[in-house]
């Protein structure tokens, strides 16, 4: 059973209705309802900024995500454009390398040929002059013996020389082998400057096919630095299309400080609103920057690698000009 108060028990500790005390007490309990409001308005506004930062962070997390997929698909492009142009320079060195190797023995072999062909052109040179010395007395021996042969045919015909057998009888013979042995000069003299016109024309062929061949090297050289400062630029193309501008930082309003009530933890009613810590910034900045570093370390090794194959192919080209002249 509840204890019953009477007014007797209550007499001196009690106040009347309407005193100061309870106008101070309804103020306390109005302040305190107020207050209330406030700090539950409060915490609404909290909730939403606390919702809107995970939005935000959310978002932030999908664009990294985003990034490092690109980053790792422009990567893989990147190592399998190199190895395909790694493989490609390969296969043209060693191309190159073998046609040289041929076109070297080759202008060997054309200046071995050459020197033979100078030789033995002097050498024919000396055997025609020869031979038209020779022509040229035979020519003159049949002039004398159809002049002899004339004057003989006037004698015989006067009356002046009785025998005429005897010198008819021998001089056909004499010019007949004089005939024979000048068509056989002219023919040898024939067949050494037919020789020597084949010589000049197979040097010609020769130093042509050599120049042609040079044209079509360095028309391919010039078509392999083209592809490569096509490839560098379409490296570039993508970098740039597939870099994204890192996104904007938060205002200070929304960064929760000391001063500001809503950094600090209210519970009412079992809600909870947790800030965001002040080291997120730089922490995203820092993850976006990364992959911008990573494409030009990645471009300048490109580059790099480009610029050492270029001048490596340069110099091969004049040291075997060099060679060339040298020999």
């Amino acid at each position: 059973m509840s204890n019953v108060h009477t007014l007797k028990d209550i007499k001196n500790r009690g106040h009347r209705l309407g005193s100061a005390y309870e106008q101070e007490l309804k103020k306390k309990l109005y302040t305190t309802l107020s207050s209330k409001a406030e700090i539950n308005d409060l915490c609404e506004k909290l909730l939403a900024k606390n919702s809107e930062y995970l939005e935000r962070e959310e978002d932030i997390g999908n664009k990294i995500s985003q990034l490092n997929a690109s980053s790792a698909k422009v990567r893989s492009q990147l190592i399998s454009e190199r190895k395909s142009h790694s493989e490609s320079r390969r296969e043209l060195e060693a191309k190159y390398t073998a046609e040289i190797k041929s076109l070297k023995s080759n202008i060997k072999t054309l200046k071995r040929e050459a020197t033979l062909a100078q030789k033995a052109s002097s050498a024919d040179k000396v055997t025609i002059l020869s031979l038209e010395t020779k022509i040229r007395e035979l020519e003159g021996k049949l002039e004398d013996i159809d002049l002899e042969r004339t004057y003989h045919d006037l004698d015989v015909m006067g009356g002046v020389i009785e025998e005429p057998v005897q010198i008819s009888s021998s001089d056909p013979k004499e010019i007949d082998s004089l005939r024979l042995e000048l068509k056989r000069a002219n023919e040898d003299l024939s067949s050494k400057e037919y020789t020597i016109e084949c010589m000049g024309k197979g040097i010609e062929s020769s130093d042509s096919i050599y120049k042609r061949k040079l044209d079509i090297r360095s028309s391919e050289r010039l078509k392999l630095m083209e592809e490569n400062r096509l490839l560098r630029n379409q490296l570039v193309s993508k970098k740039d299309n597939e870099v994204n501008t890192p996104p904007p930082p938060m205002n200070d309003s929304s960064q929760p400080s000391a001063l500001n009530p809503s950094s600090q933890l209210i519970s009412v009613g079992g809600a909870e609103a947790v800030p965001l810590p002040k080291a997120t910034a730089p922490i995203l900045a820092s993850s976006l920057m990364s992959p911008i570093i990573i494409y030009s370390i990645l471009t300048l090794l490109l580059l790099a690698i480009i610029w050492i194959v270029v001048g490596k192919k340069i110099w091969n080209s004049w040291s075997a000009k060099s060679k060339e002249k040298s020999d």
